[in-house]
């Protein structure tokens, strides 16, 4: 990380050396003591020292002295760093003022074309920082001639102990290890891991898969009480997960065993949490006290008389005490029940699973390794390209000895190498030959490090902060890497976009691995990767872990502090971490607030993630903070010193359900980008003046002000919004013109949008065309908007651009609690709408108008050609349903219905359409049989039918259904005998029905249920 962090210094250093003439501050800084010499020197002295880094990061790996080198040099780059950002502190942006005063406007103006004129040679920054150093007094023009002097003589000691650090490096042969070229870039636009896995991604482990499946598969488990299982032994990156992953997923294992559970456990062997993890993937539910007792209870009985399978993935403790403790509740499944391991250690193997079997693991062969990295490496390239690299590429193959994350990565590197050059450079790199590396890290692994771009390496090694087995989410990683300076503006996009796309490019490098979460973009990195990085950053990233801690660690740079529930404080050693520029808090903890003295001395820190009850004032003496995360804690009000936080970027107080305030001065927060408070209940109001944030991309939730607070205007000056934003109290709007002030229809780069009332305030308008107006006037961006949602609204007639034909992007749609509205809209024109929900307890018809046919004349064409899903809800007066028009189709790609709590509705299964794989009624008594016709349908779901006494028989023709669930209809006796006709049914589930005696004897002769 060394040649990243001298290389970002040096940037710095030259623009403040070239912006300095316009910096009054830096002048005088300059003027004293001959700083403006020391200053170029260190520029210069790191630039002969920058030609070697390369060399020396690979050195180290074998090398003590090369590490010391390394860390103070670092460390002087660090400082240099530090003081540049002191001497020029972050600029205003412009004035957001309308105090009428024409000088102080002529000078913003001058000042605004300065920018515009150095933005196209890439120092805006510095001209900004320039700026403010010109208009700040409270930063200038008060500092103390000691201040200043101080500036300069720190500068003086900062160059002479990079002096020292230049004349070490002759101590070391820089040619021992020759490095590699680093080649052409392409220009292209808490972890756990789970049983998830792409097949066609796997290459030679046919065999081995198997082998275990047979194993598993055969005789009973049980020998004198205790169940056995197989453990899968290898080395890390051999793949011991992904083999276990496509054990669980082969259709044999699934139709063996009643449950396949699969349990995430690392290095972190706790028998509570584990039982709790058990239980939890078990579907069972864990008692409130968590007491050992308790737990083992519930999980025997969980999986009491069933025959399952737990997959316990990186397992790597051998306290045998341990393993007894948890094997005691695993005992009383069903004969055949087993346990597979992987783990790094035999000895762990045969702690946990002794007298039983266990796999070793091996290295791929080399036509599969070749087959591996060739479907990485050449991916996209023309046939003749690959015959000519396929020599070079098939030796450093065999570099890579067999290991599948080795072949993974290194293989994604080679597809940014173009020329045959480049692959000779990786061929050979000497880097290969070194075989005495620190923690077993692969040279593939370090090859792949090195190569990357030097804000890449930047960004893959400040990962090392977070703990092993850790779930990184894309948007937090961008804007921690944005905090600590590493994002390179361009000039043209948004720094979160260039984020984004570092994000995206260690994901095409294999460096990140995936994670698949719906609502968020996650991903983790292997044990081995996380390990090399960890050796990088040695001495600046440090993991705090079971309050333990090295006092030696205060100079720390980056750090995560990971409590326990005995943890009540932040350890002493850590609030003395004054070059502390990170500190994060993975998890949760007992800790209550965090003492004034850790901010009074760690003044460096950019970035803060706690969970906390309570934040002292002291917060505000961090001129640097430019994220803070307090999500999740129980924190009522933050202290109006947070205001003072000019720098800060990132404001995350989500699901801070006891947070009641926010600070009264929020408007001085000119750098603020992200103001993210989802899920604030005891929220009612935002302090007025955010609208003069113009810098905000993200505001999650914006309460409308009454008589206090942010009125709904402020939003008009807010159109660099993005992603979500959710309105609440729109009640509250005074007036359409009001309404109109918020420009909704600006903001184009909204993704979501919530439009909400609260019905028991709501009372406070006239009557319903004002409401109805208001919502009306409040019509958003037709052009990227994806999801739209109306809650608790109280007009009798939807907004009229609801359905418009313009949303083209709009996929989701939720109108919840409309519970004045007596017609639905006519949304069947909405061309990409793939998700609808609707709950309007007023409405009894739904007709042709909701399709799109109006008074006017019919709509040719397809009604709602993409919906995929549909749900009606609480719809209690709803009695009719029409699913059929002569002159269109209705639609086509409908895959799942629900239809809950609609008791009058009288609906004719039959014209549902043919695509419909599941069907959910709930609470609709009415409903008209007999059954559908719908060869699609995989999962059908019956619930609290009370007056329903039989059900119908023509289940033949559902000949897909491989679900059926029936719960809660109390007056239910019989079933259909067809239902034993159902030859692709393979699970059917009843619950309370109490008049059901007898099930139909067909069903004895599912041979797949």
């Amino acid at each position: 990380m060394a040649h990243a962090l001298v290389s970002m210094v040096m940037k710095k250093l030259q623009d403040a050396l070239v912006s300095k003439v316009m910096n009054k501050l830096g002048e005088e800084v300059y003027s004293i003591g001959g700083a403006q010499a020391e200053l170029e020197k260190i520029s210069s002295t790191f630039e002969s020292i920058q030609a070697l880094l390369n060399v020396a990061e690979i050195i180290q790996f074998h090398n003590e002295s090369m590490q010391l080198w390394l860390k103070k040099l670092k460390e002087v780059a660090y400082d240099v760093e530090d003081l540049l950002e002191e001497m020029i502190p972050w600029p205003e942006p412009e004035s957001s003022t309308d105090d009428g005063d024409d000088r102080q406007r002529m000078e913003n103006q001058a000042w605004r074309w300065l920018f515009s004129l150095f933005t196209c040679c890439g120092l805006e920054d510095w001209i900004r920082l320039a700026h403010e150093s010109w208009t700040d007094g409270d930063d200038a023009d008060n500092r103390s001639i000691g201040d200043k002097r101080n500036f300069a003589q720190r500068i003086k000691e900062v160059s002479a102990k990079l002096d020292q650090i230049a004349a070490d490096k002759s101590k070391f042969s820089f040619t021992e290890i020759h490095s590699f070229r680093g080649g052409s870039h392409p220009d292209k636009a808490e972890f756990q891991t789970s049983s998830l896995v792409d097949e066609s991604q796997i290459h030679g482990r046919d065999e081995d898969r198997g082998t275990i499946i047979s194993k598993l598969m055969s005789g009973s488990s049980c020998e004198e009480g205790r169940i056995h299982g197989i453990s899968i032994v290898g080395v890390g990156g051999l793949g011991k997960t992904t083999l276990a992953q496509l054990i669980c997923n082969d259709e044999r294992v699934k139709s063996h065993f009643h449950k396949v559970l699969w349990v995430c456990v690392s290095d972190d062997f706790n028998v509570i949490n584990l039982t709790k993890e058990i239980i939890k993937a078990a579907g069972g539910t864990s008692p409130p006290d968590s007491q050992l007792d308790s737990l083992q209870k519930q999980l025997i009985q969980t999986l009491q008389g069933k025959l399952f399978l737990i997959v316990l993935d990186d397992v790597w403790n051998d306290d045998s005490d341990r393993w007894e403790k948890l094997m005691l509740s695993l005992q009383r499944g069903a004969p055949g029940s087993k346990i597979l391991v992987t783990t790094r250690s035999e000895k762990v193997a045969n702690t946990c699973m002794p007298s039983a079997y266990m796999h070793e693991l091996k290295g791929l062969s080399y036509d599969d390794s070749w087959l591996l990295f060739r479907t990485r490496a050449f991916a996209g390239r023309k046939v003749e390209d690959c015959r000519a690299l396929e020599k070079i590429g098939r030796e450093i193959v065999k570099n890579c000895k067999g290991v599948p994350l080795s072949l993974k990565v290194i293989g994604s590197v080679m597809r940014s190498k173009m020329t045959k050059q480049d692959w000779k450079d990786i061929l050979e790199s000497q880097t290969w030959e070194i075989r005495d590396i620190a923690k077993g890290i692969l040279p593939a692994l370090l090859l792949s490090y090195y190569n990357l771009p030097v804000h890449l390496k930047q960004c893959f090694a400040y990962c090392s902060v977070y703990p092993k087995d850790h779930l990184m989410e894309k948007d937090t990683l961008v804007k921690l890497w944005l905090a600590q300076g590493f994002i390179k503006p361009d000039g043209k996009r948004e720094m979160e976009a260039i984020g984004g796309e570092y994000f995206d490019e260690l994901l095409a490098q294999s460096l990140f691995q995936e994670v698949g979460y719906s609502y968020a973009v996650r991903c983790t990195i292997h044990d081995l990767l996380h390990d090399l990085i960890q050796f990088i950053t040695k001495n600046e990233c440090c993991i705090f872990e079971n309050g333990k801690m090295d006092t030696s660690s205060v100079t720390v740079r980056h750090s995560s502090f990971i409590a326990t529930r005995e943890t009540s404080h932040i350890p002493a050693p850590l609030c003395h971490a004054k070059k502390l520029r990170t500190l994060l808090q993975p998890g949760h903890s007992e800790i209550d607030t965090i003492p004034d003295h850790l901010f009074q001395c760690a003044r460096s820190l950019r970035a803060f993630d706690f969970r906390i009850k309570e934040l002292p004032s002291s917060i505000g003496l961090l001129k640097h903070l430019r994220y803070l995360d307090l999500s999740d804690s129980e924190i009522v009000e933050l202290p109006e010193s947070v205001s003072s936080l000019r720098n800060l970027q990132t404001l995350k107080l989500n699901w801070c359900n006891c947070l009641e305030r926010l600070p009264s001065g929020m408007s001085a927060m000119v750098h603020l980008r992200h103001l993210e408070i989802e899920g604030t209940r005891a929220l009612k109001y935002l302090p007025e003046g955010l609208g003069r944030i113009s810098s905000l991309r993200t505001l999650s939730r914006f309460i409308v002000g009454g008589h206090g607070g942010c009125k709904i205007g402020e939003l008009k000056r807010l159109d660099s919004l993005q992603g979500k934003l959710q309105i609440d109290h729109l009640e509250r709007v005074g007036s359409v013109d009001e309404a109109k002030e918020a420009q909704l229809e600006n903001k184009s780069q909204l993704r979501l949008l919530s439009l909400n009332m609260s019905p028991d305030d709501a009372l406070e308008m006239s009557g319903n065309g004002e409401v109805e107006s208001v919502v009306e006037a409040l019509r958003p961006s037709l052009a990227n908007l994806e999801e739209l949602e109306i809650r608790g609204y109280i007009g009798s007639k939807f907004p009229t651009w609801i359905g418009d034909s313009s949303f083209s992007n709009l996929v989701s749609l939720r109108l919840i609690d409309c519970n004045k509205c007596t017609q639905l809209p006519g949304l069947g024109r909405l061309p990409s709408l793939k998700y609808l929900e609707i709950k309007a307890g007023l409405v009894k018809r739904v007709g042709s108008e909701f399709y799109g046919k109006s008074s006017g004349g019919d709509i040719n064409g397809v009604a709602f050609p993409k919906l995929e899903e549909l749900e009606f809800n609480y719809m209690y007066e709803l009695e009719e349903w029409e699913l059929r028009l002569e002159d269109r189709e209705i639609m086509p790609s409908l895959q799942s219905v629900r239809l809950s709590k609609c008791p009058k509705l009288k609906a004719l299964l039959t014209h549902l359409p043919n695509s419909l794989t599941s069907l959910n009624i709930s609470g609709c008594g009415e409903i008209l049989w007999p059954l559908p016709n719908l060869p699609s349908l995989k999962t059908f779901e019956i619930y609290s039918l009370e007056n329903t006494t039989y059900l119908p028989c023509g289940w033949k023709q559902l000949e897909s259904l491989e679900t059926l669930i029936i719960s809660l209809c109390s007056k239910l006796r019989s079933l259909p005998d067809d239902l034993g006709q159902l030859k692709s049914l393979r699970s059917l589930q009843i619950f309370d029905c109490p008049e059901l005696r007898s099930l139909p004897q067909g069903l004895c002769g599912l041979t797949c249920l």
